[in-house]
């Protein structure tokens, strides 16, 4: 195994990251305070309501109009100890120390994972892995709004790190519990299935079809009912797409430069063209998954494709620090981790039309030039971001990686440590 001895692109790539999460953090609250908080106060009013014995669908907390609780109904079980705090406020401090242990856990977890996988990390590095998980853009916005993402995060990571070292049962069920929130996490059985492993499978299955039934058995058969048909099938945005999608939404997906591309295409049309488009990319990024890194590029790849047909926002991207940041380090500098280091830099870009378009305003130029750049923005996001740019990136790194080691006939053995 390759220690990449030439780490500089790498470390850029995770300071890149902190810098937009640090300027992420500056701008928000000052440009758009109303983001701080805004899923906590979901989850709290959510708990509260249930245990008033009320639904937890379709209220949206006072001065948040359309942001309500679009989870299962077992999933707010989780938040009740939000509401016993007694505050939105009290709820958003716990929020904030639930994310700061799960940031802490899972670069842990990354940083002992990359070292049992023989590459030895200096202290700079293990700073800067610390730091990205904490710090980034796609950390920094979870903090902001007290999203839950890095505790789904840090069960992708456990669930990947339980598999590799063959605790399929436990694995199984870390990626259950994380796409019992949010759906599209389940998307790894397809990596699971693709790597035979039958018992994680097995368990996965068995884990979400438990919490299933225990929200049932809870809350009984109509608020299930309730959330499968009429909360999620709110959740695909598609009528957001006729005609093209608004440049100022961040919804990072392949189907806005389809949109863009065919305005008139009925917006169903564009999701089964996405799968069309992205399925065979994701099937050659899995094309090997003997090796430690194969494996990793396959579960990366599963987990992009999939974000990139729903509309998800940049914040997403957080349940990617396993495995994207084990294989920058895994890598060999080389084309294949050059695009993946440029990949990660863009993916951390998180510019919005509406910063651009403020920034014009206020920058010293002539009004004509203004408007024009103004202009070239505005159809410039309504077609792709940094991000959707980064997310196409790293998948074209997935698939290079798989080409590269199929053309060079590169065993196991050179890709295999042993994982202990």
């Amino acid at each position: 195994m390759s220690t990449s001895p030439n780490r500089r692109p790498v470390r850029a790539a995770l300071a890149a990251g902190v810098l937009f999460g640090l300027a992420y953090l500056v701008a928000v609250p000052l440009l758009r305070p109303a983001q701080v908080g805004l899923a906590t106060d979901v989850y709290f009013l959510a708990a509260e309501r249930v245990l008033a014995g009320e639904s937890p669908y379709f209220a949206a907390p006072q001065g948040r109009p359309g942001y309500e609780f679009v989870y299962q109904p077992v999933v707010v079980l989780a938040f009740v100890p939000h509401a016993l705090t007694g505050s939105a406020l009290g709820a958003y401090v716990l929020q904030t120390a639930l994310n700061l242990l799960s940031a802490g856990a899972i670069a842990i977890l990354l940083v002992r994972y990359v070292e049992r996988s023989g590459v030895t990390l200096a202290r700079l590095d293990r700073l800067l892995v610390a730091g990205f998980v904490l710090a980034s853009v796609h950390s920094i916005s979870v903090f902001v709004m007290g999203q839950v993402n890095l505790q789904l995060a840090l069960a992708v990571a456990a669930g990947g790190i339980l598999l590799d070292r063959g605790s399929q049962w436990r694995a199984g069920a870390a990626f259950a519990a994380a796409a019992t929130v949010k759906l599209f996490p389940a998307a790894v059985g397809l990596w699971l299935l693709r790597r035979r492993s039958w018992r994680a499978v097995g368990a996965a299955v068995a884990t979400g079809t438990t919490l299933l039934l225990a929200g049932v058995l809870a809350f009984g058969p109509s608020l299930f009912r309730t959330y499968l048909t009429e909360v999620l099938t709110g959740e695909s945005h598609t009528a957001e797409f006729a005609g093209g999608l608004d440049p100022s939404v961040m919804y990072v997906t392949v189907r806005r430069p389809l949109a863009a591309l065919f305005p008139a295409t009925d917006p169903t049309l564009l999701t089964l063209a996405a799968l069309v488009l992205l399925g065979p990319v994701v099937v050659a990024a899995s094309w090997d998954v003997s090796t430690r890194r194969g494996s990793l590029v396959a579960l990366l790849a599963t987990l992009l494709g999939t974000m990139l047909v729903l509309p998800l926002e940049p914040f997403y991207f957080s349940l990617l620090y396993y495995p994207l940041v084990p294989l920058l380090y895994l890598l060999d500098p080389g084309r294949v981790r050059g695009v993946f280091v440029a990949g990660t830099v863009l993916l951390s870009a998180v510019i919005s039309y509406p910063a651009v378009e403020g920034l014009l305003a206020i920058a010293p130029l002539p009004a004509e030039t203004a408007t024009a750049l103004a202009a070239i923005a505005r159809e410039t996001f309504r077609f792709a971001q940094p991000p959707l740019i980064g997310a196409l990136l790293v998948l074209a790194g997935c698939v290079l990686f798989q080409y590269e080691a199929a053309r060079d006939g590169i065993s196991a053995e050179r890709y295999e440590p042993s994982a202990e």
